[in-house]
């Protein structure tokens, strides 16, 4: 369980700097990381589906109605949504095993805090939530955050060009492993299928066999 100071103190060594007791320290380095940690670790957080910072929602209809546009209903994103992961439910079709439907982007969109959408309340969601907490994090992603601190703060402590091509090597063979693990402990996800394919399976019954 990494906490900020250990953070902080894996990218000082990746860029060969003191450590640092406190990110509120007053030195060179503890500046530079306190400066872009909030948002250097919600953009990671967002660029990847991490299954450590994942969480579910059910959302309530607001009030109000989309101004305009196809869509019905309007729904508020969680407080701490970095980036919406799915909408709905997906289920498999009643009369065939093997045949996946369900909510498609036709269904909803993303605008601001809000989702639009012809789906009835509560809405299901899935998101990337916030996760402030360094305790909290997956250990390769905590290795992968330190390489991203490093590269994004390597000038500005070692003045080195050289160093922040080095960083930057250092933060994709991290991401890599990070990515490697969180892939590991996914299960398949199955895209909802077209309305041609819905057309096609459900004409086709569930004992038939269909050549596309």
């Amino acid at each position: 369980m990494a906490s900020q100071v250990d953070i902080a103190n894996d990218a000082a060594i990746m860029l060969g700097a003191a450590p640092i007791t406190s990110i509120t320290d007053n030195s060179n380095q503890a500046r530079a990381f306190n400066a872009v940690w909030n948002t250097e670790r919600d953009a990671e957080l967002r660029t990847h589906i991490w299954k450590f910072s994942l969480a579910r929602a059910a959302l309530p209809v607001l009030s109000t109605a989309p101004a305009s546009g196809p869509y019905t209903s309007q729904y508020a994103l969680p407080a701490q949504c970095l980036r919406v992961v799915t909408v709905g439910d997906s289920w498999p079709a009643a009369d065939v095993s093997d045949f996946r439907s369900g909510p498609t982007t036709d269904d909803y969109s993303v605008e601001g805090n809000l989702i639009l959408s012809n789906l009835p309340a509560p809405l299901s969601v899935r998101f990337v939530q916030q996760i402030t907490d360094p305790g909290l994090f997956d250990a390769a992603f905590a290795k992968a955050f330190a390489a991203k601190l490093a590269f994004v703060c390597c000038f500005r402590i070692t003045s080195s060009l050289e160093g922040q091509k080095q960083a930057m090597a250092f933060y994709k063979d991290a991401i890599r492993e990070a990515l490697r693990a969180n892939a590991l402990e996914s299960t398949p996800s199955f895209p909802a299928d077209d309305t041609w394919v819905s057309v096609r399976m459900a004409g086709a019954g569930s004992n038939a066999i269909v050549n596309f």
